[in-house]
């Protein structure tokens, strides 16, 4: 997997999940291969609903951003049309999360993806299903002209998930 960070992949935005530009963003950080992204995550205080246990909209973003970057690799740039999520037991704040988002089907105007919440131990704590429209031509190159280097971006992600995928298939040889 590719670390997108380590790409020079440029995280100097408000987004709230990955955004470091925002102070009270989550600054979530991803390693990308096809059709799939993870990322970790240790929630602090601020992120509670009840006192010491995350608050479900935290847990709701951590899945709806990790199975949006499931996507990025291919250069496709989508918005979440349908979530539905399922929270199999409660996550602590201080628990250390894997967050991981994988795409399960692709047609020309829409990404279907699945998520998932692991504790460290790998136990199941949330899931989720995802759909994500394809952005209109016109609307992806208006934020392609504001993220002004995602052109590279792309190509870099690529480049690293065609390398590994050699090395992995070099292996089974």
């Amino acid at each position: 997997m590719a670390r997108l960070s380590e790409l020079g992949i440029d995280f100097d935005h408000w987004c709230f999940a990955c955004g470091r530009a925002n102070p009270s963003g989550l600054h979530l950080d991803f390693d990308v291969a096809r059709h799939r992204a993870q990322t970790r995550f240790v929630p602090r205080r601020e992120h509670s609903g009840y006192d010491g246990l995350v608050h479900g909209g935290i847990v709701t973003a951590l899945l709806d951003e990790t199975m949006g970057w499931a996507i990025f690799h291919a250069g496709i740039w989508g918005v979440t049309s349908r979530i539905a999520v399922t929270f199999r037991r409660p996550m602590m704040v201080g628990d250390n999360l894997v967050v991981t988002g994988t795409v399960t089907k692709e047609t020309h105007r829409a990404i279907e993806t699945h998520g998932e919440v692991r504790d460290a131990s790998g136990i199941l704590l949330a899931e989720a299903d995802a759909t994500f429209l394809v952005m209109p031509e016109d609307r992806r190159r208006e934020l392609e002209r504001r993220y002004s280097r995602i052109d590279e971006a792309f190509a870099k992600v690529r480049e690293a998930v065609a390398a590994e995928e050699k090395v992995l298939e070099h292996g089974r040889t």
